[in-house]
Protein backbone atom coordinates (compact mmCIF):
# COMPACT_ATOMS: atom_id res chain seq x y z
CA UNK A 1 0.00 0.00 0.00
CA UNK A 2 1.45 3.67 -0.99
CA UNK A 3 1.91 5.89 1.87
CA UNK A 4 0.35 9.57 1.83
CA UNK A 5 3.56 11.96 0.43
CA UNK A 6 3.94 13.27 4.22
CA UNK A 7 3.80 10.58 5.87
CA UNK A 8 6.15 8.96 3.58
CA UNK A 9 8.74 11.65 4.23
CA UNK A 10 8.51 11.32 7.77
CA UNK A 11 9.26 7.57 7.21
CA UNK A 12 11.98 8.24 5.30
CA UNK A 13 13.83 10.33 7.43
CA UNK A 14 13.30 7.75 10.20
CA UNK A 15 15.00 4.91 8.40
CA UNK A 16 17.68 7.50 7.19
CA UNK A 17 18.14 9.01 10.89
CA UNK A 18 19.66 5.20 11.42
CA UNK A 19 22.26 5.56 8.90
CA UNK A 20 23.14 9.24 8.87
CA UNK A 21 23.45 11.86 11.28
CA UNK A 22 21.68 14.14 9.22
CA UNK A 23 17.20 14.67 9.33
CA UNK A 24 14.74 15.39 6.26
CA UNK A 25 13.76 18.92 6.99
CA UNK A 26 9.73 18.94 6.18
CA UNK A 27 8.49 21.13 3.78
CA UNK A 28 5.51 21.71 5.48
CA UNK A 29 7.62 24.08 8.04
CA UNK A 30 6.50 27.25 8.54
CA UNK A 31 8.80 30.22 6.95
CA UNK A 32 10.74 32.74 9.79
CA UNK A 33 8.76 35.67 10.46
CA UNK A 34 10.85 39.08 10.81
CA UNK A 35 9.18 40.87 13.80
CA UNK A 36 12.11 43.85 13.26
CA UNK A 37 10.30 47.56 12.97
CA UNK A 38 10.15 48.79 9.78
CA UNK A 39 9.27 52.70 10.49
CA UNK A 40 11.31 55.03 12.15
CA UNK A 41 8.04 55.85 14.71
CA UNK A 42 8.37 51.93 15.69
CA UNK A 43 12.44 51.37 15.59
CA UNK A 44 12.63 54.41 18.19
CA UNK A 45 10.08 52.33 20.48
CA UNK A 46 12.01 49.08 19.83
CA UNK A 47 15.65 50.86 20.80
CA UNK A 48 14.71 53.52 23.26
CA UNK A 49 12.38 51.43 25.28
CA UNK A 50 11.24 48.10 27.25
CA UNK A 51 7.99 48.43 26.06
CA UNK A 52 7.81 45.62 22.86
CA UNK A 53 8.77 42.96 23.22
CA UNK A 54 7.96 42.22 19.00
CA UNK A 55 6.06 44.04 15.96
CA UNK A 56 3.26 42.17 14.13
CA UNK A 57 3.53 45.39 11.64
CA UNK A 58 4.01 48.93 11.66
CA UNK A 59 3.23 51.58 8.75
CA UNK A 60 3.95 55.13 8.36
CA UNK A 61 1.80 57.74 5.49
CA UNK A 62 2.03 61.08 4.67
CA UNK A 63 -1.48 62.82 5.77
CA UNK A 64 0.34 66.03 3.94
CA UNK A 65 3.54 67.30 3.98
CA UNK A 66 4.51 67.93 7.53
CA UNK A 67 2.06 65.57 9.23
CA UNK A 68 3.07 61.80 9.40
CA UNK A 69 0.84 58.63 10.86
CA UNK A 70 2.03 55.79 12.29
CA UNK A 71 -0.11 52.58 13.21
CA UNK A 72 2.11 49.79 15.35
CA UNK A 73 0.68 46.43 16.47
CA UNK A 74 2.75 44.93 18.90
CA UNK A 75 3.42 42.58 21.90
CA UNK A 76 3.63 44.30 25.10
CA UNK A 77 7.03 43.00 27.49
CA UNK A 78 4.32 41.89 29.64
CA UNK A 79 2.66 39.68 26.62
CA UNK A 80 -0.69 41.35 25.91
CA UNK A 81 -1.33 42.59 22.32
CA UNK A 82 -1.35 46.45 21.88
CA UNK A 83 -2.63 49.03 18.98
CA UNK A 84 -0.68 52.16 18.86
CA UNK A 85 -1.45 55.62 16.95
CA UNK A 86 0.94 58.09 16.27
CA UNK A 87 0.24 61.58 14.78
CA UNK A 88 3.45 63.61 13.86
CA UNK A 89 3.03 67.20 13.21
CA UNK A 90 5.64 69.17 11.90
CA UNK A 91 5.10 72.74 13.16
CA UNK A 92 8.33 74.31 11.12
CA UNK A 93 6.56 73.29 8.01
CA UNK A 94 4.62 76.43 6.37
CA UNK A 95 0.79 76.86 6.59
CA UNK A 96 0.78 74.20 8.89
CA UNK A 97 -1.06 75.08 12.29
CA UNK A 98 -3.03 73.41 15.25
CA UNK A 99 -6.18 75.07 16.00
CA UNK A 100 -9.13 74.25 18.95
CA UNK A 101 -12.02 71.57 17.87
CA UNK A 102 -15.36 73.09 20.20
CA UNK A 103 -18.77 71.68 19.46
CA UNK A 104 -20.28 73.45 16.74
CA UNK A 105 -17.59 75.61 16.21
CA UNK A 106 -18.71 78.08 19.08
CA UNK A 107 -17.51 78.92 22.75
CA UNK A 108 -20.63 77.64 24.39
CA UNK A 109 -19.95 74.35 26.85
CA UNK A 110 -21.82 71.06 24.72
CA UNK A 111 -20.39 67.62 23.94
CA UNK A 112 -20.23 66.58 20.47
CA UNK A 113 -18.03 64.31 18.13
CA UNK A 114 -14.71 65.25 16.89
CA UNK A 115 -16.04 64.32 13.82
CA UNK A 116 -18.63 66.84 13.96
CA UNK A 117 -16.73 69.30 15.52
CA UNK A 118 -14.17 69.34 12.55
CA UNK A 119 -17.44 70.43 10.27
CA UNK A 120 -17.05 73.94 11.04
CA UNK A 121 -13.42 74.29 11.33
CA UNK A 122 -12.59 72.43 7.48
CA UNK A 123 -13.11 74.86 4.97
CA UNK A 124 -11.45 76.33 1.53
CA UNK A 125 -7.97 77.78 2.82
CA UNK A 126 -8.44 75.83 6.14
CA UNK A 127 -8.29 72.47 5.72
CA UNK A 128 -8.15 69.75 8.31
CA UNK A 129 -5.43 67.10 8.04
CA UNK A 130 -6.39 65.20 11.19
CA UNK A 131 -7.70 65.50 15.24
CA UNK A 132 -7.41 64.05 18.80
CA UNK A 133 -9.61 64.37 21.56
CA UNK A 134 -7.95 66.96 23.94
CA UNK A 135 -9.33 67.87 27.61
CA UNK A 136 -11.51 65.98 30.31
CA UNK A 137 -15.08 67.19 30.96
CA UNK A 138 -18.63 67.38 32.88
CA UNK A 139 -20.18 64.91 31.47
CA UNK A 140 -23.49 66.09 32.14
CA UNK A 141 -22.80 69.44 31.08
CA UNK A 142 -19.54 69.40 28.50
CA UNK A 143 -17.76 71.50 30.39
CA UNK A 144 -13.97 71.86 30.25
CA UNK A 145 -12.15 70.45 33.14
CA UNK A 146 -9.44 73.10 32.49
CA UNK A 147 -8.51 75.64 29.86
CA UNK A 148 -10.13 77.05 26.78
CA UNK A 149 -8.31 79.72 25.04
CA UNK A 150 -9.50 80.64 21.20
CA UNK A 151 -7.89 83.15 19.18
CA UNK A 152 -5.94 84.54 22.01
CA UNK A 153 -9.00 84.78 24.08
CA UNK A 154 -9.66 83.21 27.36
CA UNK A 155 -12.96 81.35 27.31
CA UNK A 156 -12.58 79.53 30.39
CA UNK A 157 -9.41 80.41 32.70
CA UNK A 158 -9.77 78.51 35.97
CA UNK A 159 -7.97 75.05 35.86
CA UNK A 160 -9.73 72.40 37.98
CA UNK A 161 -7.31 70.97 41.40
CA UNK A 162 -5.58 68.05 41.34
CA UNK A 163 -2.73 69.15 39.15
CA UNK A 164 -4.31 69.36 35.89
CA UNK A 165 -2.52 70.50 33.28
CA UNK A 166 -3.10 72.25 29.46
CA UNK A 167 -1.49 72.06 26.06
CA UNK A 168 -1.57 75.11 23.67
CA UNK A 169 0.17 77.17 21.09
CA UNK A 170 1.39 80.60 21.96
CA UNK A 171 1.33 83.85 19.68
CA UNK A 172 4.20 83.00 17.71
CA UNK A 173 3.49 79.81 16.85
CA UNK A 174 5.37 77.76 19.37
CA UNK A 175 3.76 74.44 21.36
CA UNK A 176 3.71 74.46 25.09
CA UNK A 177 3.10 72.54 28.11
CA UNK A 178 1.65 74.12 30.89
CA UNK A 179 -0.03 74.04 34.30
CA UNK A 180 -1.61 76.34 37.53
CA UNK A 181 1.71 77.17 38.53
CA UNK A 182 2.91 79.10 35.08
CA UNK A 183 -0.50 79.95 33.46
CA UNK A 184 -0.29 83.81 35.15
CA UNK A 185 3.07 84.41 33.10
CA UNK A 186 1.93 82.61 30.28
CA UNK A 187 -1.60 83.90 29.99
CA UNK A 188 -1.28 86.83 27.72
CA UNK A 189 0.75 85.13 25.04
CA UNK A 190 -1.62 82.41 25.00
CA UNK A 191 -2.78 81.98 20.99
CA UNK A 192 -5.50 78.25 22.06
CA UNK A 193 -5.07 76.45 24.59
CA UNK A 194 -7.03 73.16 25.52
CA UNK A 195 -7.03 71.57 29.22
CA UNK A 196 -5.49 67.50 29.86
CA UNK A 197 -4.72 66.29 33.01
CA UNK A 198 -1.30 64.71 34.61
CA UNK A 199 2.02 65.89 33.11
CA UNK A 200 3.69 62.95 32.10
CA UNK A 201 7.27 64.91 31.35
CA UNK A 202 7.94 67.98 32.37
CA UNK A 203 11.77 69.44 31.57
CA UNK A 204 12.97 66.50 29.81
CA UNK A 205 11.88 64.57 33.02
CA UNK A 206 9.72 61.63 33.71
CA UNK A 207 7.04 63.09 36.39
CA UNK A 208 6.03 60.11 39.21
CA UNK A 209 2.76 58.79 38.58
CA UNK A 210 0.13 57.66 41.67
CA UNK A 211 -2.18 56.44 39.04
CA UNK A 212 -0.99 52.79 37.90
CA UNK A 213 -4.41 52.32 35.97
CA UNK A 214 -4.19 50.01 32.45
CA UNK A 215 -6.87 52.39 30.04
CA UNK A 216 -7.17 53.52 26.64
CA UNK A 217 -5.08 56.52 26.23
CA UNK A 218 -4.98 60.07 24.25
CA UNK A 219 -1.67 62.10 25.08
CA UNK A 220 0.44 65.07 23.77
CA UNK A 221 3.97 65.56 23.67
CA UNK A 222 6.93 68.22 22.23
CA UNK A 223 9.87 67.91 21.27
CA UNK A 224 12.59 71.04 21.69
CA UNK A 225 12.11 71.32 17.67
CA UNK A 226 8.50 72.79 17.34
CA UNK A 227 7.45 68.56 16.21
CA UNK A 228 4.02 67.75 18.34
CA UNK A 229 3.69 64.13 18.87
CA UNK A 230 -0.31 63.06 19.11
CA UNK A 231 -0.60 59.45 20.93
CA UNK A 232 -3.72 57.19 20.95
CA UNK A 233 -2.84 53.47 22.54
CA UNK A 234 -6.58 51.63 22.49
CA UNK A 235 -7.19 49.54 25.12
CA UNK A 236 -10.55 47.28 26.75
CA UNK A 237 -10.41 44.59 24.16
CA UNK A 238 -7.96 41.53 25.53
CA UNK A 239 -7.60 40.24 21.77
CA UNK A 240 -6.87 43.62 20.22
CA UNK A 241 -5.44 46.32 21.92
CA UNK A 242 -5.42 46.34 26.54
CA UNK A 243 -4.39 50.05 26.72
CA UNK A 244 -1.31 51.52 29.04
CA UNK A 245 -0.50 53.25 31.89
CA UNK A 246 0.38 56.72 32.74
CA UNK A 247 4.06 55.46 33.09
CA UNK A 248 4.79 53.39 30.66
CA UNK A 249 2.77 56.18 28.05
CA UNK A 250 5.26 58.86 29.31
CA UNK A 251 8.05 56.63 28.32
CA UNK A 252 6.24 55.76 25.22
CA UNK A 253 6.21 59.92 24.65
CA UNK A 254 10.27 60.17 25.60
CA UNK A 255 11.51 57.61 23.43
CA UNK A 256 9.87 59.91 20.18
CA UNK A 257 12.09 62.68 21.70
CA UNK A 258 9.48 64.75 23.53
CA UNK A 259 10.53 66.98 26.38
CA UNK A 260 7.31 68.01 27.54
CA UNK A 261 4.52 65.71 27.53
CA UNK A 262 0.63 65.54 28.74
CA UNK A 263 -1.92 62.86 29.34
CA UNK A 264 -5.42 64.09 27.52
CA UNK A 265 -8.96 62.73 27.60
CA UNK A 266 -9.10 58.51 27.31
CA UNK A 267 -11.30 55.97 27.72
CA UNK A 268 -13.65 55.97 25.57
CA UNK A 269 -13.15 59.36 24.36
CA UNK A 270 -9.49 58.46 22.74
CA UNK A 271 -10.61 59.90 19.62
CA UNK A 272 -7.79 59.54 16.53
CA UNK A 273 -8.87 60.79 13.10
CA UNK A 274 -7.02 61.50 9.73
CA UNK A 275 -7.72 63.30 6.57
CA UNK A 276 -8.10 59.87 4.25
CA UNK A 277 -5.05 60.08 1.88
CA UNK A 278 -7.30 58.68 -1.17
CA UNK A 279 -10.27 60.04 -0.75
CA UNK A 280 -11.87 63.74 0.78
CA UNK A 281 -13.18 62.39 4.17
CA UNK A 282 -11.99 61.69 7.39
CA UNK A 283 -11.24 58.22 8.91
CA UNK A 284 -11.38 57.54 12.51
CA UNK A 285 -7.84 54.83 12.82
CA UNK A 286 -8.48 53.49 16.00
CA UNK A 287 -11.07 51.54 17.89
CA UNK A 288 -12.48 53.16 20.46
CA UNK A 289 -13.81 51.08 23.52
CA UNK A 290 -16.81 52.66 22.68
CA UNK A 291 -17.74 51.13 19.50
CA UNK A 292 -18.11 54.95 17.88
CA UNK A 293 -16.67 58.26 18.37
CA UNK A 294 -17.96 59.49 21.75
CA UNK A 295 -19.20 63.15 22.04
CA UNK A 296 -16.66 65.26 24.07
CA UNK A 297 -16.00 68.31 25.00
CA UNK A 298 -13.07 69.39 22.80
CA UNK A 299 -9.78 68.53 20.56
CA UNK A 300 -7.25 69.47 18.70
CA UNK A 301 -7.11 69.70 14.58
CA UNK A 302 -4.11 70.06 12.47
CA UNK A 303 -4.76 72.34 9.96
CA UNK A 304 -3.07 73.16 6.56
CA UNK A 305 -3.48 76.24 4.71
CA UNK A 306 -4.78 74.08 1.39
CA UNK A 307 -7.69 74.67 -1.24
Amino acid sequence: MLLPIKRYIIALCAVSSVFAFSGCEDDDEAPAVDFSPTTPVAKMLVDNTSLISRVFSDTTFQVHPGVEETDIHYLSMEGYTMHAFVLKVDLKQPGLSLYPATPFGGTGFAMQTIPDMLKYIDKPGQRVMAAVNSDFFNTSTGEPRSLVYLNGKAVKTAIQAGGRGYFGVDKQGNPFIGDANDYEQRKDNIQHALGGYHRLIRENQRVSQTDVSIEPRTAVGITQDKVVYFVVVDGRRFDYSNGITLEKLATFLGALGSTEALNLDGGGSSTFMIKHPLADVWHMRNWSSDRLPRAVANGWAVVANVP
